[in-house]
């Protein structure tokens, strides 16, 4: 994550440690049940990031289908190629989730986790995905609600300030709840909303809940209203809750199945 999804190379490894989370793996799983790509499709990856979900998606549509992953950053693309490398089926290029490098409805199936929300304007990349998808194709389009996140703290005023201060890490931190209407202007057909929840009650190095403290704290250490020292006494807090054994963490992203009507 990142609010303006450009990323360094250390900053692109902590996130690839985020996806390789069983919590991470789930939700590509239910990404892919809900898409359901068939052998043969033309499949995009909207913000692909390290590559994962387009070589998962590429097993699955086999080398008869196409998967073509784009991310703005060019640290990401590195990981991703390097992951896609023995997938023929799989390309990836650099590309800005508001002006796609891709023809005129010429995929079949689109997925964009995570990424309309750290865009400054959604309504021009959701109309981007409208423009690339055929008549009858299908998108998976989610994002979170960061006021979905429950997080218990012994210091539950400061677990506050830190949250506030960390809506500021996107540009879109509601977009989960308020993303229908967007996607229907657009021309799409919402055809279901499902929650992607993910809890955690450890705070072990193989949680999502672990990369996001480390995460949430480097972003607070920077950031005017929190500063380090508040930050690092977050985390402590965290880590004290969890040796007293009640680490708590629930985070829900909303995932929309969406379709472009054939024409008339």
């Amino acid at each position: 994550m990142g609010g303006t999804l450009d990323y360094d190379e250390a900053e692109a490894r902590q996130e690839e440690a985020i996806y390789r989370t069983p919590a991470a793996a789930a939700r590509r799983e239910r990404v892919r049940g809900l898409l359901a790509p068939e052998p043969g499709d033309t499949v995009l990856s909207i913000g692909c990031g390290p590559g994962f979900e387009p070589a998962e998606i590429g097993w699955a549509v086999g080398n008869e289908g196409h998967v073509h992953g784009i991310d703005r950053s060019q640290a990401m693309l590195e990981l991703a190629r390097e992951r896609c490398a023995s997938l023929p089926q799989v390309t990836v290029s650099q590309g800005d989730a508001g002006d796609l490098p891709v023809a005129d409805e010429s995929v079949d199936a689109a997925v964009a986790v995570q990424v309309f929300e750290y865009l400054e304007t959604v309504s021009s990349a959701v109309a981007e995905l409208a423009r690339v998808l055929r008549p009858g194709g299908s998108a998976v389009v989610c994002d979170a609600d960061f006021a979905s996140l429950v997080w218990r703290s012994p210091n539950p005023e400061r677990m506050a300030r830190v949250l506030r201060a960390f809506d500021d890490h996107c540009p879109q931190p509601r977009l989960g709840s308020r993303l229908a209407p967007v996607l229907r202007e657009a021309g799409l057909t919402v055809d279901r909303v499902e929650p992607n929840t993910i809890v955690n009650t450890r705070l072990e190095e193989e949680t999502f809940a672990y990369h996001l403290m480390q995460f949430i704290e480097d972003y607070a250490a920077d950031h005017g209203a929190i500063g380090r020292m508040a930050a690092q006494a977050w985390a402590n807090d965290l880590r004290e809750q969890e040796v007293a054994g009640e680490t708590f963490f629930s985070f829900t992203q909303y995932c929309y199945f969406v379709r472009k009507p054939v024409s008339r």
